[in-house]
């Protein structure tokens, strides 16, 4: 047995159910991949140079668009970046709200963002999308390009090339990316990073088209109608398309699906390219603008909730397994194991029961508190590998002490 609970006694230990909780607490932890951790530098991993390569050309590229500029718009500058900043925070506590089965490695988050907003879009995107766009208006005229062009090359070029860095992450992190849900959270990363510069791209470009004129009014215009509208944005965009490409490459912790990773991909791209292509498929009409904008927001958080419902059924399984035992040795109660694992549409009833039928001098504050430290145990064990850590026993103590114990 790799792992021993210190806190069952040596009759429950010698127990056959309790030797079957532990044994499926390992063998969830270790299929899972929950509590590995993130090495970037991996000299023998042909992924990190091309990782590497594609910074510095996005760098490069991005250094050269910016600099010659950079002392005449410098209001919108930081303007631009203040603005992207705040949106990135926001979009950042999300990201760490959704997160709630294994938190994802705090390197490989930064890693993705930093790939995604350097990387993709200017070491790839933006000449493929200059290329692809001039191919248009030179096959069917510039005034169909002009109206189709957007829509018909970020979807595939600019999906194509965040799943690249996605792609070369899973390859930098197999260990840690195994499940459909690591790639919704993880290609989230990669997604927020592309639309953080991009934002700060736009914002730049109201700036110029203003003569620099009010700089820093024109960026804010900017900042406002595209995060009003940035629920339907590239983290979700990427987050979709690398769910699909778990589904599709397969990992052990997840067989392939390749109905659903095409699925979700094609999707991804379809409502890029809509969202690119309304005033053209509106034909101008502003109120069409409008009706295609809330549908088109519409879908993406359903298809969203599906793709995350599809992803949690085996994290709340394995998070389960990793619990079960804490209920053995009395830490928590079958019902709050229940309000922290259970299917999401019982989870809320479960944890109201474990609020209501708390201990005796336990306040309502304290025991959803219970239920939070009892999600922190879970990430210690994983951490331990199951073993009893001085991590884990302190998250163990902390639930006693919420109980008044």
């Amino acid at each position: 047995m790799r792992s021993t609970d210190s806190t069952i006694t040596d009759e429950g230990a010698d127990a056959p159910e309790t030797h079957a909780l532990l044994t499926r607490r390992t063998d969830a932890i270790e299929e899972s991949g929950w509590g590995n951790r993130f090495h970037l530098f991996q000299p023998r991993n042909v992924c990190l140079w091309i990782y590497l390569l594609l910074l510095a050309m996005g760098a490069r590229q991005l250094y050269e668009l910016a600099a010659p500029t950079a002392g005449v718009f410098a209001e919108a500058n930081l303007a631009a970046v203040g603005s992207a900043g705040v949106f990135c925070l926001v979009f950042l506590l999300f990201l760490h709200h959704a997160d709630r089965y294994e938190r994802t490695p705090a390197l490989l988050a930064v890693t993705a963002f930093v790939g995604g907003g350097i990387g993709a879009p200017w070491a790839m995107a933006l000449s493929g999308n200059g290329a692809l766009m001039n191919l248009y208006a030179k096959s069917f005229g510039q005034a169909w390009a002009t109206d189709w062009r957007a829509g018909l090359s970020a979807p595939f070029v600019e999906e194509t090339a965040k799943g690249a860095v996605f792609v070369l992450l899973l390859g930098l992190a197999p260990l840690v990316i195994r499940t459909v849900y690591d790639g919704l959270i993880v290609g989230a990363y990669v997604g927020l990073g592309f639309q953080v510069l991009e934002d700060m791209l736009y914002g730049q470009q109201s700036a110029y088209q203003s003569f620099g004129i009010h700089q820093v009014d024109s960026v804010l215009q900017t900042f406002v109608l595209r995060s009003a509208t940035g629920v339907a944005s590239h983290a979700m965009y990427t987050a979709l398309f690398s769910a699909g490409v778990i589904y599709l490459v397969g990992t052990r912790a997840q067989p392939r699906r390749i109905g659903r990773g095409l699925l979700l991909a094609l999707t991804a791209m379809v409502l890029h390219g809509v969202w690119d292509s309304m005033p053209a498929v509106a034909d101008g009409n502003a109120l069409g603008v409008i009706l295609l904008m809330v549908l088109i927001t519409v879908t993406s958080v359903v298809v969203l909730f599906v793709a995350l419902r599809w992803g949690a059924r085996r994290e709340r399984g394995w998070l389960r397994d990793v619990l079960a035992p804490e209920v053995a040795n009395g830490t928590i109660t079958e019902v709050e194991l229940l309000a922290v694992a259970g299917e999401r549409e019982h989870r809320r009833r479960d944890r109201k029961a474990a609020v209501s039928g708390r201990s005796d001098g336990v306040t309502r504050r304290r025991e959803k508190h219970v239920l939070a430290a009892s999600l922190d145990l879970a990430h210690d064990l994983s951490t331990g590998k199951g073993q009893d850590t001085p991590q884990v026993e302190h998250s163990r103590a902390e639930i006693h002490r919420l109980r008044g114990r």
